[in-house]
């Protein structure tokens, strides 16, 4: 039985090695398109030999303290940006756009209150150690979080007339 077997499977083996397959094509209709964005960040460090000037915030905390703070807060606020609850303002700060009702919307208010305090420690101290005006600052954060804002997040975008107007990015 077993050399049977193996008869009508090496018959069946040599019927199915003389017949063609199928044509494949392997060619796409239109060039594939590759789609990059790239970001570029500058930095400016002192020569070597320079007195530091430590980042200071507050009187008893860092602004590494703060950025580390934001990161672990990070996990938190995405998920609360892909609900669309909250969107970047104008001003650099976060904004509850839709607040969900109950408990769940004081979350939604108390982190972000937590985020903006942050935020806005960090600019400030940016504004005394670059000695710059904090309006230039505010705007120059509205413009880093609205350009890495995922499609779809609310973002804060000024109009040609002065004011400023909710949009989904991606969606303008």
């Amino acid at each position: 039985m077993n050399r049977i077997a193996r008869g009508i499977f090496a018959g069946a083996l040599l019927t199915c090695a003389s017949c063609s397959l199928p044509p494949l094509s392997l060619s796409t209709p239109q060039p594939i398109k590759v789609d990059l964005a790239m970001k570029l960040d500058v930095y400016q460090h002192s020569p070597p030999g320079a007195e530091k000037k430590p980042a200071t915030v507050g009187p008893a905390e860092t602004a590494e303290q703060v950025q580390d703070r934001r990161r672990l807060r990070l996990g938190e606020l995405q998920p609360l940006k892909n609900a669309r609850f909250i969107g970047e303002n104008h001003l650099g700060l976060l904004e509850v756009r839709n607040a969900p009702p109950g408990e769940y919307g004081d979350y939604v208010r108390e982190t972000v209150a937590s985020e903006n305090k942050d935020r806005a420690s960090l600019m400030d101290g940016l504004a005394k150690n670059q000695k710059i005006s904090l309006p230039d600052v505010e705007k120059e954060q509205a413009a880093i979080a609205a350009n890495n804002a995922f499609s779809g997040e609310w973002v804060e975008l000024p109009k040609p007339d002065g004011t400023y107007a909710w949009k989904q990015k991606g969606t303008e």
